[in-house]
């Protein structure tokens, strides 16, 4: 071999092995965290959609059984609110607790297999007639309007309630959602 190849060779290969291999002792800038200790991660809240059931176990009485048979127990101040919707299927979003699921918010999807609407009965006041109306403000979003809502349903204006997805803007069934009151 050349000179002229062993020198660029051994000079590559030096550099390889300074920077690979460093025993340097001195200490080096930190982020003010410990290299040795994991940092932590912030909790990722999850979505599982399911049917709401009535268990008892020793975290909770409100469960949901997901597609695949599996049973959750749903904890945490938003799943007493829903206790009143046993055999609903639901979209639930929270955090994992040791063995259960701390719901921070949910959806009601269908009731007795029926689409419904989720959101809070609303009225509205027409300044120029006076004319009144009412609505279901959406948990996610819209407002949809309710022809001759039932004095039933109007007598819960500000709660949430699930109402049967009207085609013709008159509801056919309603439930509130919220713990059960004797």
């Amino acid at each position: 071999m050349r000179s002229t190849r062993i020198v660029p060779v051994l000079v590559a290969a030096c550099l390889i092995t300074s920077t690979s291999c460093s025993d340097s002792t001195a200490p080096t800038a930190s982020s003010g965290s410990n290299p040795g200790s994991p940092t932590p991660q912030s909790p990722s809240f999850v979505t599982v959609s399911g049917t709401i059931h009535l268990g008892y176990t020793d975290m909770g009485e409100v469960m949901l059984k997901t597609a695949d048979g599996n049973d959750l127990t749903l904890i945490g101040t938003e799943a007493a609110n829903l206790v009143s919707l046993d055999g609903a299927d639901v979209d639930v979003r929270g955090l994992w607790v040791a063995d259960a699921l701390s719901v921070s918010d949910f959806l009601v999807r269908r009731v007795g297999g029926i689409e419904v609407l989720d959101g809070i009965v609303t009225m509205l006041v027409d300044d120029e007639t006076g004319d009144v109306g009412y609505g279901i403000s959406l948990t996610r979003g819209s407002y949809v309007p309710l022809i001759d809502p039932p004095d039933e349903l109007i007598a819960h204006v500000g709660q949430r309630v699930w109402v049967t997805d009207p085609a013709d803007g008159q509801p056919f069934a309603f439930g509130i959602i919220g713990p059960q009151t004797d």
